[in-house]
């Protein structure tokens, strides 16, 4: 068998039996998320939002325009005053949101577990018969290893007009109970719940970071004007220019290192190893953070600029790396995974930041942050059950993670 026969099959065990050219009858790789990687064609992302590069460089350009934002807030406040302050962010809202449904096109549409690197959507079973030049070895669906080129005999050309569409082909409104169930039971996942809570508690911390620096900073012995403080978050754009896309390229690397040393398997457990540099620095940043508002005359005024941008990456880090984790585990529920994450987090983050207060009056800020400091050095360190068993954690919830059709 050559090399490019073997590159186009999409489970080891397939490759197996053409080889030893016997008749094997098995059931095609059950454990949601392992997908099998093509050589000279790299497949390590099941679905095209789990791309921790284009994610990280979204993040990146994202995070640079509201710095840039963030750090004229102070003069521009003070110029305009507050309330217009505001009323200009309700004004640029609202222009984001017109802009939306012309920039934004829909992209669902239908697909099957085959485009997500999974199993055939004709069934688990699978027939692998002895190997033939001139004859299918298998009734398996090849899972898709390069993009195909596009069809405009049965497709029309895609549009602006086309774009502006609200929905693609027949809109399937059951789609909406569906969601709701799915997020459900997502969330009884072990390793689905542990990255939820994860992301929950850094927003909320750094939420908490980004309300009180202000009140430190224009305080003795600082005593920076309030039209000065909002300066301190520049750090946030080297985060964003130099940590943001290291961890993303880091990221692939780890992938393709580890499935050549794993028999060409992707196992979705690899995208937590670089959660240890983000979940190191914010534990360290938050007791960090803590000290110096305790106790300001011992610590430089860089304390708080390092701990807003140390933190952010912190958060930033945990969302990239759970986010492709879970798309990873899980590619046929992305939706409801992304609405866990991204949506769900702000009720566990508002709880964390909304008691900041009054935590700070009871406890100081070293009593306030040691605790979020222990909470994400805690949480984070659930990350090492979660990668060591979680092959085991899809084997057994990947069942549920699968349409009826599928």
């Amino acid at each position: 068998m050559s090399q490019k026969d073997k590159s186009s099959v999409g489970h080891v065990e397939d490759i197996e039996a053409v080889e030893t050219g016997q008749m094997k009858k098995h059931e095609a790789t059950k454990v949601m998320g392992t997908v099998k990687l093509t050589e000279d064609s790299i497949i390590y992302i099941p679905t095209p939002t789990a791309d921790p590069q284009a994610l990280m460089g979204q993040q990146a350009i994202q995070v640079c325009l509201t710095t840039v934002w963030v750090l004229f807030a102070g003069p521009i406040a003070e110029a305009i005053t507050p309330e217009w302050w505001y009323g200009l962010g309700a004004v640029l809202a609202g222009a984001l949101f017109v802009g939306t449904f012309f920039l934004l096109p829909e992209t669902k549409y239908e697909r099957s577990l085959s485009a997500y690197q999974e199993e055939s959507s004709s069934g688990d079973e699978v027939l692998t018969e002895g190997f033939d030049d001139n004859k299918p070895n298998h009734t398996e669906v090849v899972p898709c290893t390069e993009r195909l080129e596009l069809d405009f005999v049965n497709y029309s050309p895609r549009t602006f007009k086309s774009d502006l569409r609200l929905w693609n082909g027949k809109p399937e409104w059951f789609k909406v109970w569906e969601v709701l169930k799915q997020t459900a039971e997502l969330l009884l996942f072990p390793n689905v719940l542990w990255a939820l809570l994860l992301n929950g508690l850094v927003i909320g911390v750094n939420v908490a970071i980004g309300t009180t620096y202000s009140t430190i900073i224009s305080a003795a012995p600082y005593n920076w004007p309030n039209s000065s403080a909002s300066y301190i978050n520049c750090g946030q754009i080297v985060v964003a220019i130099v940590a943001l896309p290291l961890l993303g390229h880091s990221s692939d690397w780890l992938v393709k290192f580890r499935a050549k040393r794993n028999n060409g398997l992707h196992e979705p457990e690899t995208r937590l190893i670089p959660l240890i540099l983000p979940a190191a620095i914010g534990t360290f940043t938050s007791s960090l953070y803590g000290e110096g508002g305790a106790h300001p005359y011992d610590y430089h005024w860089f304390v708080y600029a390092w701990a807003v941008a140390a933190y952010y990456f912190c958060f930033v880090g945990v969302n990239i790396v759970t986010i492709t984790y879970l798309l990873d585990s899980y590619p046929a529920r992305a939706g409801p995974l992304l609405v866990i994450v991204c949506a769900f987090r702000g009720i566990i983050s508002f709880g964390t930041s909304y008691g900041t207060a009054p935590f700070i009056e009871l406890h100081g800020y070293d009593g306030t942050f040691n605790t979020f400091a222990a909470l994400t050095g805690f949480l984070s360190l659930v990350g090492i059950p979660i990668f060591i068993w979680g092959k085991r954690i899809r084997a057994f919830t990947g069942r549920f993670a699968k349409d009826k059709t599928n």
